[in-house]
């Protein structure tokens, strides 16, 4: 029997105990705290990979975003045979990543033969790279380096 707040008994009513509910046959449920040690142990598990979606997915976008803007730099290039105009378009083109932490190579130098002469069919190359932060220094690696070059022909005339 159960009592009310009064410490009455109340008829018709059985005991609330785990005893009292084994000696009357009815069902005892200790599995109260299961669902959240589930959790706990899955969580870690969900963060990882959410991690690990977001991270992929920047290390992509940072990987087409390097490799349109150095097509676009050796275009220029190609068309001017100047290199800051390369550097400018790359710039411009490099649009969701941050163009200050993008390094840029020139292949061969704008003071070096065959660009300091008559340059016209000979290649020029554009290679850029980015680093991508991994948060919070995932799997010991503190930085991931994303790279792409781009070359074309000369088209430019003296």
């Amino acid at each position: 029997m159960t009592h009310n707040p009064d410490g009455d008994a109340v008829p018709g009513c059985a005991p609330r105990t785990a005893a009292a509910g084994a000696a009357t046959g009815l069902p005892v449920r200790r599995d109260a705290g299961q669902a959240i040690v589930e959790f706990a142990l899955v969580l870690p598990v969900l963060l990882i990979a959410a991690f690990a979606i977001v991270l992929v997915a920047e290390i992509g976008v940072a990987r087409l975003a390097l490799q349109h803007a150095t097509a676009e730099g050796a275009r220029a290039g190609a068309l001017t045979n100047d290199d800051d105009a390369i550097r400018e378009t790359l710039a411009a083109a490099v649009a969701p990543l941050s163009a200050d932490r993008v390094a840029t190579v020139i292949a061969p130098p704008g003071s070096e033969p065959p660009r300091n002469a008559d340059p016209r069919g000979s290649l020029l190359t554009v290679s850029a790279t980015y680093e991508v932060p991994v948060p919070l220094g995932l799997v010991g690696v503190p930085r991931i380096v994303v790279s792409a070059s781009s070359a074309r022909r000369m088209e430019w005339t003296p």
